[in-house]
């Protein structure tokens, strides 16, 4: 979902300055990487300063979820850690492997036990390469790109994350595809065990943001069958955006909202090809197109100022463009793990009836939901009011704590 427009950028800086989440203590459980860590092949150390991201080739036949093309270090790691930047292989869809971009960060101190894993499913980010957030710095205006991360790091776990397909590779970025992006985040576990330094367990909380809710859930939904070496322990969803269809049309209302749902094509349009922009779009929302490419979120300032960008009917029962955005959304939580959900009432852009429904989704799938509301907080300021609510609740997850759970009686 978008979380930029105009000043955003400060906002966002400001909102994740205060998602440092409190450390907490190894697990001391048995990671998959002490089981197999003699058995891995090393991957190709790329030095700085090269074009780490120019890759062209496909996986090779015989490639694995989780093998790695590439690794490059990084010189922005918190004190006391390392960082990598990383091309691996994902199982993008069933069948279908592709490279993909992410990030690793663990303790440069020798690991004692195995480290439980923090899977970080970032926000919207824009279409363009040079918007993967592997490819800037960690600390931008003296903030943190990625929430938690140094507290994370003092704690001694391991911080994974992923770029998702094609935003920072060459090809269409699979922007709120839901599974592509799913499947690229929890292959980002199978990565971290290639770093036997790191020492990942196999124990993970996830935790996402706005387009990282989305992942998050399909995540969950896919985990026990995509990846079921791991065990999740937890999913945090910060102002959600799940369903992919419903924000759409909520977005459709507004004019100032007409860049998100423009940006929003493409990434559906990348994982169902058949899809024709003219279908949905205007030839007023159509020379909006290019805008896409000119920064990574220009598109919501200089969209404002269209007023006819749809075309009619675009997004109505039986469209094609219906029929894509309500299979992306065909999914339902598995309830394999608890979870913790923050929400502002004055959220415009996912708003509160549609993660109440998810909420109500989870629980009927039988996960405890803690589910907070916040009077006056938006898409923006419920970061941080969150961010001083889930060190407790992560902390409380990795000792093997009982969540708490305030779903509705049946």
């Amino acid at each position: 979902m978008k979380t930029t427009t105009g000043t955003l950028a400060a906002l966002l800086c400001a909102a994740t300055a205060a998602l440092a989440l409190a450390g907490c203590g190894n697990s001391g459980s048995v990671g998959v990487g002490d089981a197999h860590a003699a058995t891995l092949a090393p991957f190709k150390e790329v030095a700085i300063g090269t074009d780490f991201w120019a890759v062209q080739e496909a996986p090779p036949a015989g490639a694995k979820p989780g093998d790695i093309l590439r690794a490059q270090k990084r010189g922005d790691a918190p004190a006391g850690a390392q960082g990598w930047s990383v091309v691996y292989v994902s199982e993008i869809a069933p069948g279908k492997l592709a490279y993909v971009s992410g990030e690793v960060y663990y303790p440069a101190a020798a690991a004692t036990a195995p480290r439980d894993i923090v899977l970080w499913n970032h926000e919207t980010a824009g279409l363009g390469d040079a918007c993967a957030p592997s490819r800037r710095n960690l600390l931008e205006n003296s903030v943190d790109r990625v929430p938690a991360i140094s507290s994370q790091l003092a704690a001694g776990r391991v911080v994974v994350m992923s770029d998702y397909p094609g935003l920072g590779l060459p090809g269409p970025a699979l922007y709120m595809a839901g599974q592509p992006n799913a499947r690229a985040s929890l292959d980002m576990l199978r990565v971290a065990q290639k770093f036997p330094d790191a020492r990942a367990s196999a124990r993970y909380v996830m935790y996402g943001w706005s387009q990282g809710g989305q992942t998050t859930m399909w995540a969950e939904n896919i985990a026990a069958s995509y990846a079921p070496e791991f065990t999740g322990l937890g999913a945090a969803l910060i102002a959600p955006a799940v369903r992919i269809r419903e924000l759409t049309l909520n977005s459709m209302k507004s004019p100032t909202n007409a860049g998100y749902v423009i940006s929003t094509l493409p990434g559906i349009q990348a994982y169902m090809p058949e899809l024709k922009y003219r279908d949905f779009l205007s030839a007023e929302g159509m020379e909006q197109l290019p805008a896409l490419t000119n920064g990574c979120y220009d598109i919501w300032e200089l969209a404002t100022s269209v007023r006819d960008a749809y075309q009619p009917g675009a997004l109505t029962p039986g469209s094609s463009w219906w029929n894509a955005l309500t299979a992306v959304d065909n999914f339902t939580p598995r309830g394999s793990m608890p979870f913790v959900m923050f929400q502002g009432t004055l959220d415009t852009d996912t708003p509160v009836a549609l993660n109440q429904r998810e909420r109500s989704a989870l629980c009927k799938a039988g996960s405890a939901v803690e589910y907070n509301e916040f009077a006056t907080l938006n898409h923006l300021t419920m970061v941080p009011e969150a961010a001083k609510r889930l060190p407790a609740w992560m902390d409380a997850r990795f000792k093997g704590q009982a969540p708490a759970n305030n779903c509705p009686a049946p």
